[in-house]
């Protein structure tokens, strides 16, 4: 029997702890719950628990939440563990600081169970596909590095993970660059060739039949000879990744910010957090379905943001 699915809440007020259980209790999850930081930090260390997904409020009786973040991000086998974060606050310089720092989410308190639902959903389920792609990625590194041009066209949104996974091994900023590849790669499949808008979108994951649509629209007359590319050049500085999908197009100065539309919306933040943290630039070229992400190779270690 597979191992259920663990969350661990962690939250200073015992009322929010327990509805947050009993939301992700409705789609088969396991949780456990800590009120402080050393509470959860015990739960997280313990060898005999695994957790899948952290839920992790701002502000705590013994400090800033983060600081689990940050301490989870020194330990191998605590790093990539997806956290959500939560809070009352709506200070942009918070947001900031969570995105850079690498946050799957940021929810803003109060919010509906089908929301919570989604995000936790999506954020478990993406931490699954990394890990599954990972394993054979240090094999593939060494011929990463050799590459200097090179085309790739691509359909599904599995083989865009695929690629995303491969090729952000070409920097140093491998985590961040899987992230930042994935959000430009899936987005050119799923809005781009298969035309699911934003409020399409929104429906098809509140009902759980987004996958199914996308199998369905790939396989449509329509949609199935719809592909992407994917131009990838390198030189000693940069690497720039040029994404060009067969769809219509947006309007990409919508989506290139984080604002308070989207952060109360189960997608849509993707192309921001792009922005923010997988390229050091990423421009929308025309209509929209082309878009140039760079990645300088030359740059010094980034400092860590500040948090709070």
């Amino acid at each position: 029997m597979a191992e259920p699915v663990t969350a661990l809440v962690v939250d200073d007020e015992e009322m929010t702890r327990a509805i947050v259980s009993g939301y992700l209790a409705r789609i088969g999850y396991r949780t456990l719950e800590a009120a402080t930081i050393a509470e959860a930090w015990a739960i997280l260390t313990n060898p005999a628990i695994t957790i899948h997904v952290v839920l992790l409020d701002r502000r705590l009786d013994d400090g800033d939440g983060l600081e689990v973040f940050e301490r989870m991000k020194t330990i191998p086998a605590l790093a990539e563990i997806p956290v959500i974060v939560q809070t009352v606050s709506d200070s942009s310089a918070e947001i900031a600081a969570a995105i850079r720092a690498g946050v799957f989410y940021y929810l803003f308190k109060p919010y509906d169970g089908a929301l919570l639902r989604s995000v936790v959903r999506s954020a478990e389920e993406r931490s699954g596909r990394l890990k599954s792609l990972q394993g054979d990625l240090r094999s593939r590194a060494d011929a990463i590095s050799l590459l200097r041009d090179a085309r790739f066209r691509f359909r599904t949104p599995q083989e865009a993970q695929n690629l995303a996974i491969t090729l952000s091994t070409i920097a140093d900023t491998a985590h961040s660059l899987t992230f930042g590849l994935s959000e430009i790669l899936m987005n050119a499949v799923e809005h781009g060739n298969l035309g699911i808008g934003f409020e399409a979108k929104s429906v098809f994951k509140a009902t759980g039949t987004l996958a199914r649509e996308i199998e369905e629209r790939l396989a449509s007359p329509e949609h199935r000879d719809k592909y992407a590319t994917l131009h990838v050049e390198r030189s000693d500085s940069r690497v720039s990744f040029t994404v060009t999908d067969m769809g219509r197009g947006f309007d990409s100065s919508r989506y290139l910010t984080v604002d308070a539309f989207q952060s109360t919306a189960t997608h849509g933040r993707g192309i921001a957090l792009a922005r923010m943290v997988g390229f050091d630039q990423l421009t929308y070229i025309g209509a929209g379905n082309r878009v140039v992400g760079i990645v300088n190779l030359d740059r010094p270690p980034a400092e860590e943001p500040p948090v709070g």
